[in-house]
């Protein structure tokens, strides 16, 4: 069935065993080396075969190797019909078939690779094959009886690929199976076939003229689903019986085109008389979902076919028009091919008879419409063809002519219009015969093949050289931005990516003016590929129709017959709507010729070149600084003139969303640059976001300092800098306090300068300005940067926790523990920070002190009174408590080294305040609840109450450092402010002074008299039972109130002791006598309560033997009473009880 061939047959006129033909007969000078024998006249006018064979070696050894910028390579396929019809290229796979009319072999598949082309095997089929359609694994052959035949192919066998490497084609045939397995046959339907044809018309054939397979399509789609296109279709395409993997191909025969599903060969999906002349091409749209075809044939008439529409499935039809001025009896002459643009759906290209190439604009063109472009070369003087556009350029696509050329055109436009001459030719080379088929390669740029009617197969690859001329520019001004448009037209990247990165580093050193910023914008589009252009962007134009504009709705009904003029349209309509096609197809070209095509695969590029990528990140970094700057610019305009409402975008969508969009962006390229995005910037784009997203803004501004700190880390370990990495992050200090503002430094709006010195006569208030407390956030930022940072994190934490919904106690549980774990956090990076918590002024132990964020100190304070946690919230409002300051050795006034740094700003007053009004008072009611409770029934309070008092109180005594830690003198809640007409007085102010206090020796009193009372509830647990059940309860009681004191009691020895202390806490934590006093009373409690928390073996430890079961027995009518007596002290106890849980 088939002959494997060599890859290694010899070349004709090569000297070496591979197929390619790479050498040249050009002289030094670039001259045509011809030898005379290999002319016509060496054989006496008379062309024998020898001397025919030899100048056809001379003549394409002449036209291949590297010459004007292309690099051509050569094949002489083993056809000794020299028939060759048709060529198809695998999309996937370096793999090209080659179709011949012999009846012998009549099949070749190449393999294409980069600089030769080499035969794997040859193959002879039952009949010519005169279409080829490649896809996939599946190959379809057109031949000569109304027959077309569907192929799979073993593309890894037939490459060479290892197993381990071989595709995955589901042909299933193992190793031994055929390279080529015929798996069905489908007979095509044409018009009825006659043996005269009339005169005027061609002898009707029976030849498959076209094949090809249809693009990917859903076959779930609904009917007249595809926008525009189909929103007039009224039926459904495909059919339901295609299914999702099912392939479409079409079959042309004679004038009709046949619609295939290949998993079915028994009957077409559809059959569609298209003209009553033969059909020489017929093409999909690659870009709709299977439902547009092209198609032409000898009558020069090009039909648009939408499979969706009811009965005929003609939507469009024109005939070409004479040439006016070339030849007067041009029209009608056939068209021989017909291509859609790979890129842009509705543009469709026409080779003619005639010899030349017509663009259509499919939005536009009428039934008696005219092209938007016409090529035709001054020296062609054959017949097109096969036309190919290419697929790494908008404007440009290849030809193939019956004068042995082919040729690359990029299209032009003029102000005027489109023309013959307005077009460049790129690239030209000629074969030793018409050259009958032309097909681009997709994924190797402008890589084109050829094939001629006697076997000789081309590779043209157009090298960048000869791209740079047809270029476009839009930055003359400058020289560097001008090389990378030519370089980037040219698919050069390498050398686009040099010039890039050498315009980003000389703009970094310059300032971003607007000439700068539009370089910069320009390079962007420049390296951006176009969006897709999809099929739901554009309409066919109804003929009824004169003025169309892009964008209009589907024909709804079209006469099959209109080939002549539309009724109803005038010249001059027909004119301005020529004139509005002329107009819109040059803004096409301008802009999509511009640049990178729609759909380009940048980033594979991309990923291969890292200096490409690099060049990307550059400008992509200095195209969002300029974005976001813009932004800026905006909000600032909208805020001047008092517009309410969020600022909104050019595309109107609110800006700040647009940030929050681009938040993973910022960060990435703040982390890689951040020189290029100065802390001002930073900031203003997080105020954008906050007042309208709060976690977000949050978020984007902890990113960015992550982003900083990360990148100061980075530079410190490459280049092993002896000074802080801390320094560069103090920039941050303005973006950190948007983030935590109000910060515990900012001065209160409420608080009047009068409350504020009524209520500080031990210290001045302080009231800084903006650039005090920046200062103040930056000496944070240099002492221990991931603490600031981490502030920023507790503040998203507790943000989610508000906007969380549920009940308030869960809300504040939950508050509270979210500083708990932030408090430990920031003491283990405090800790390892290189200056250490004194000059931070953080400590651990009292989370309150551990944020800058006022709005977090408040909230964790709120949460802990409904939680009734009085002694923490006394023990961490103490940093605010207006107390008098410390002195130095010196003599001097030292702010910010001493306890009491935090009450010289306005928050003081308002923790103090509500200290001195409502958590004080409760703490002191709850105190004497207790006390009163026992004092008359001291069995009757339940144990959890004596261990929750207990450690109050001690938290209180201990943790305080304050020398009056319960006394207050702070202005009220009052709003009196002055007189009548509105003038302030301090005596007003005075005059509404809270006065509350509890001094020291009540608390360390009611300390001990609450844990006496508590021992004496253990020993009467103990003594109602002589079991050890007894003892084990009394253990389960004093056990949680033991092991919380001697922890309290242990951080405290810690925190006292100046060795594990260090240095910078020295000073600040060395107890006091009456500290030192507390804790030995605490320590001491501690060894009486011992004897309880550790007796859980109960009357075996202390001898007593465990009762019998006559003992029992003996002793259940007391324990009856004793139950009795309990029940009794139950209820005498639920009094008290109750008063104390109201309070």
């Amino acid at each position: 069935m088939y002959n494997s061939t060599r890859s290694s047959r010899q070349s004709l006129g090569s000297n070496t065993p591979s197929g390619s033909r790479r050498h040249s007969l050009l002289s030094a000078d670039g001259n045509l080396q011809l030898d005379n024998t290999y002319t016509y006249a060496s054989t006496g006018g008379t062309l024998n075969g020898d001397g025919l064979s030899q100048w056809r070696r001379t003549y394409i050894a002449s036209e291949v190797g590297d010459a004007d910028g292309v690099n051509s390579t050569s094949l002489a396929l083993p056809d000794e019909t020299r028939f060759t019809t048709c060529m198809a290229i695998s999309e996937d796979q370096p793999l090209l078939a080659v179709g011949s009319g012999s009846y012998e072999t009549n099949m070749f598949f190449v393999q294409s690779l980069d600089d030769q082309l080499d035969v794997k095997a040859s193959f002879a089929s039952k009949f010519p094959i005169y279409s080829l359609g490649f896809k996939s694994n599946l190959l379809m052959a057109g031949t000569d009886r109304n027959t077309s035949v569907l192929y799979k192919v073993d593309r890894a066998r037939l490459l060479g690929f290892p197993p381990e490497n071989a595709i995955d084609d589901g042909d299933g045939g193992g190793d031994d199976g055929p390279l080529v397995r015929c798996i069905g046959t489908f007979k095509n339907k044409a018009a009825k076939s006659i043996d005269i044809a009339a005169p005027g018309n061609h002898v009707p054939t029976r030849r498959v003229s076209c094949v090809e397979f249809a693009p990917a399509f859903n076959a779930a789609s609904s009917p007249g689903e595809g926008g525009k296109q189909g929103a007039n279709s009224g039926s459904s395409w495909p059919p339901p019986s295609v299914g999702a993997n099912s392939e479409m191909f079409l079959a042309c025969v004679g004038g009709v085109v046949n619609i295939w599903d290949a998993a079915h060969s028994q009957h077409a999906l559809r059959m569609e008389k298209v003209s009553n002349q033969p059909l020489t091409r017929a093409s999909w749209n690659p870009q709709a979902p299977a439902n547009l075809i092209a198609a032409s044939g000898v009558d020069g008439v090009i039909n648009i076919l939408d499979l969706r529409r009811r009965g005929r499935a003609v939507a469009w039809r024109t005939a070409l028009p004479a040439l006016g001025g070339i030849d007067a009896a041009d029209e009608g002459w056939a068209i021989n091919d017909i291509a859609w643009s790979p890129f842009v759906p509705y543009w469709l290209a026409t080779a003619s008879e005639s010899g030349v190439v017509r663009v259509w604009d499919m939005r536009y063109a009428a039934s008696d419409g005219a092209a938007v472009a016409s090529l035709r070369h001054p020296t062609n003087h054959g017949t097109i063809q096969s036309v190919a556009w290419s697929t790494a350029h908008v404007e440009m696509l290849a030809t193939g002519a019956s004068d042995r050329s082919w040729r690359l055109h990029a299209l032009r436009t003029s102000s005027e219009g489109s023309s013959s001459d307005a077009a460049t030719i790129v690239a030209e080379r000629r074969s030793a015969d018409d050259i009958g088929s032309v097909v681009s390669v997709h994924g190797k740029g402008n890589t084109f093949y050829t094939l001629s009617s006697c076997g000789d197969l081309y590779a043209h690859r157009v090298a960048s050289s000869a791209l740079r001329h047809t270029a476009t520019y839009r930055m003359d001004g400058n020289e560097t931005a001008k090389r990378a448009e030519t370089a980037v037209h040219a698919r050069d990247f390498k050398a686009a990516s040099e010039n890039v990165l050498e315009l980003v580093e000389r703009l970094k050193e310059q300032k971003l003016d607007s000439a700068n910023s539009e370089i910069i914008k320009t390079l962007c589009d420049l390296f951006k590929a176009k969006p897709r252009l999809t099929h739901s962007s554009w309409a066919l134009p109804p003929p009824a129709v004169a003025l169309m504009s892009s964008g209009s709705a589907i024909a709804d009904t079209m006469d099959s017959s209109a080939a002549g003029s539309t009724p109803g349209v005038t010249t001059a309509d027909k004119n301005e709507m020529s004139d509005a096609a002329q107009q819109d197809f040059t803004n096409d070209l301008k802009y999509l010729g511009y640049g990178l095509p729609p759909g380009f695969p940048l980033e594979t590029t991309a990923s291969r070149q890292p200096a490409l990528w690099q060049a990307l990140e550059r400008l992509n970094m200095m195209n969002l600084r300029i974005k976001l700057a813009a932004m800026v610019e905006m909000a600032d305009e909208e805020s001047g003139k008092k517009i309410k409402g969020s600022p909104v975008g050019s595309d109107g969508r609110p800006l700040w969303k647009n940030i929050a969009d681009r938040e993973k962006q910022i960060i990435q390229y703040v982390q890689a640059e951040p020189t290029l995005f100065d802390a001002k910037l930073l900031r203003s784009i997080v105020k954008l976001v906050l007042p309208h997203d709060c976690i977000a803004g949050l978020s984007l501004g902890l990113g960015v300092c992550q982003a900083y700190l990360r990148h100061e880390r980075r530079q410190k370990q490459q280049q092993k800098e002896q000074s802080s990495m801390a320094i560069a992050c103090t920039s941050l200090d303005g973006l950190v306090h948007v983030l935590l503002f109000p910060t515990v430094f900012d001065t209160d709006s409420n608080t009047t300068p009068a409350a504020a010195e009524a209520g500080t006569a031990a210290r001045e208030m302080l009231t800084p300005d903006v650039q005090e407390v920046r200062q103040r956030i930056a000496e944070c930022l240099a002492t221990c940067p991931e603490a600031v940072f981490e502030m920023v994190r507790l503040e998203i934490s507790i943000q989610k926790i508000v906007m969380r919904s549920g009940e308030q106690a869960k809300v504040a549980e939950d508050i509270v523990q979210a500083m708990k774990d932030h408090a430990q956090t920031v003491e283990t990076l405090v800790r390892g920070s290189h200056a250490g918590m004194a000059l931070f002024q953080i400590h651990p132990a009292y989370p309150a002190t551990t944020t800058l964020s006022a709005s977090a100190v408040r909230l964790y304070l709120n949460s802990l009174v409904p939680m009734r946690a009085y002694d923490e919230y006394l023990v961490n409002t103490q940093w605010w408590r207006v107390a008098a300051a410390r002195v130095a050795t010196d003599g001097g006034h030292v702010v910010g080294t001493d306890y009491g740094w935090l009450s010289s700003f306005s928050l003081a007053r308002i923790v103090n305040r509500q200290a001195a009004t409502l958590v004080v008072p409760r703490f002191r009611r709850q105190i004497d609840v207790v006390l009163s409770t026992i004092r008359k029934e001291p069995l009757s309070l339940e144990p959890r109450l004596y261990r929750d008092t207990l450690l109050k109180v001690a938290r209180v005594n201990l943790m305080m450092r304050c020398e009056k830690p319960l006394e207050f003198n702070v202005p009220g809640s009052s709003n009196s402010s002055g007189s009548k007409d509105g003038s302030s007085s301090n005596e007003a102010v005075v005059s509404s002074m809270v006065t509350t206090s509890i001094s020291a020796k009540t608390m360390v009193d009611a300390f001990d008299e609450i844990g006496n009372a508590f021992l004496m509830l253990l020993e009467a647990l103990t003594r109602h039972s002589s079991h050890r059940d007894a003892f084990k309860r009394a253990a389960s009681e004093a056990q949680p109130l033991y092991e919380a004191l001697a922890a309290l009691v242990r951080s405290e020895r810690d925190r006292g002791d100046p060795r594990r202390a260090g240095r910078a806490l020295k000073e600040f934590e060395q107890m006091t006598e009456a500290h030192k006093t507390n804790v030995l009373a605490v320590s001491k409690y501690l060894r009486k309560l011992e004897h309880y928390a550790k007796s859980s073996s109960g009357g075996a430890a202390s001898g007593q033997d465990q009762p019998s079961n006559e003992t029992q027995q003996q002793q259940m009518p007391m324990q009856q009473d004793q139950a009795q007596q309990q029940q009794q002290q139950q209820q005498q106890q639920q009094q008290p009880h109750e008063q104390f849980e109201q309070h």
